[in-house]
């Protein structure tokens, strides 16, 4: 006797409208699911992407007035009032379509889902990705999935439960063969310079998050002729700030920013010569691998989840401590990369993040997920 397929809902507010990490994520996990028989996999964003099927749901951007109107009264701020209207739209589709289970990244969602669960009986389960590594205590969630070791670890040790906590990393789109287009004239392409390294940086552009005012000072404290320094991520309120000081320490013609559409990061990323991320903390880091996907040197702060994702293939330091990154990064630029090297990198991260290796243990995960004991206390 055959089983109908797993009923899964996958919401997520910002798809359609931001680039995080949760985004990329739910984008990817769906595509790669989605042909699963034990799978019927729902994905609901806040605004249409194209050629994509997704559920649109009605709600207030965070980006919008409004919800910046509506969050200045309660108190709150517009990505809640972006989550709040964004549950209101979704609890029909609970109601009518009724899942087995909701795979969520963004607590609020969840924890509405949680309550409406307790109000009105219904069973689905509630399994939390927990990709921005939350600490709070994880009483709302049927089941946790962690990407990186440490922050099971970390659950454990505060009295969670392990059964209920899991770790499987974030997968990742990578080709079978490396990307290696003919390097000159893709810069020239690109409009980078051809005569002097280029090293890469990908994150919000902001001040704290990506530790930016630090790689800023460190690239700027290397001899002439510095490498270009390329950062792509999106724009934040702290964006103008962030461009004052890069030109201030490194000129205008030293430094480049973009806001790059995720399908033409490859290009980026086969066009440098160095990826640098000097995050101080990481849920797991999603550029790290990309960056080793396309076989680059990937110069990372020394902490437990780029240890974990990156092994011997990193590249670490303390990136509190000045001078280390520009001491690093002029070690890495004069060792250089081979073919080797750079194919051995790519294949380390395939083998161990791509869609390809973690498609069969992300459908187990959501099976298992859906028999998981319902966490009723709140």
């Amino acid at each position: 006797m055959s089983h109908a397929p797993l009923r899964v809902f996958i919401p997520c507010s910002g798809l359609g409208r931001v680039a995080r990490g949760f985004e990329t994520f739910t984008r990817e996990v769906s595509d790669a699911l989605h042909t699963d028989p034990r799978l019927e996999i729902r994905v609901f964003a806040g605004a249409a992407t194209p050629e994509r099927r997704d559920t649109v749901l009605p709600s207030l951007a965070r980006s919008s007035r409004a919800a910046d109107a509506i969050g200045a009264l309660l108190h709150r701020s517009p990505y809640f009032v972006e989550q709040g209207s964004f549950f209101a739209s979704l609890l029909p589709y609970l109601v009518t379509g009724r899942p087995d289970l909701v795979y969520f990244a963004d607590l609020n969602v969840g924890n509405a889902c949680w309550h409406w669960r307790r109000l009105s009986g219904q069973r689905y389960r509630l399994l939390f990705y927990n990709g921005g590594a939350t600490t709070r205590p994880f009483t709302r969630t049927d089941m946790v999935q962690h990407l990186a070791t440490v922050y099971r670890e970390n659950a454990l040790a505060r009295g969670e439960p392990a059964a209920r906590n899991v770790v499987l990393p974030h997968g990742v789109a990578i080709p079978s063969t490396l990307y290696a287009p003919p390097r000159e004239a893709l810069r020239r392409s690109l409009g980078l310079p051809t005569d002097r390294p280029v090293v890469l940086s990908v994150g919000l552009l902001d001040l704290q998050t990506k530790n930016l005012p630090y790689v800023l000072r460190e690239i700027a404290a290397l001899p002439a002729p510095r490498p270009m320094l390329v950062l792509l991520g999106a724009a934040t309120s702290e964006t103008p700030a962030v461009l004052t000081r890069a030109t201030e320490l490194l000129g205008a013609d030293g430094f480049q920013w973009h806001s790059v559409p995720h399908p033409e990061m490859p290009r980026w990323y086969a066009a440098a010569d160095a990826f640098v991320m000097a995050s101080l903390r990481e849920g797991f880091g999603l550029a790290y691998v990309e960056a080793l996907a396309h076989g680059l040197p990937v110069l990372a702060h020394d902490f437990a989840v780029p240890r974990e994702l990156l092994g011997d293939d990193g590249f670490y330091g303390d990136f509190r401590t000045p001078g280390v990154l520009a001491s690093l990064l002029t070690r890495v630029m004069a060792r250089g990369s081979d073919d080797f090297t750079r194919h051995a990198r790519h294949r380390h991260a395939f083998d161990r993040f791509s869609w390809e290796r973690l498609r069969d243990p992300y459908a187990d995960l959501l099976l298992h997920a859906a028999t998981a004991p319902i966490v009723s206390v709140s």
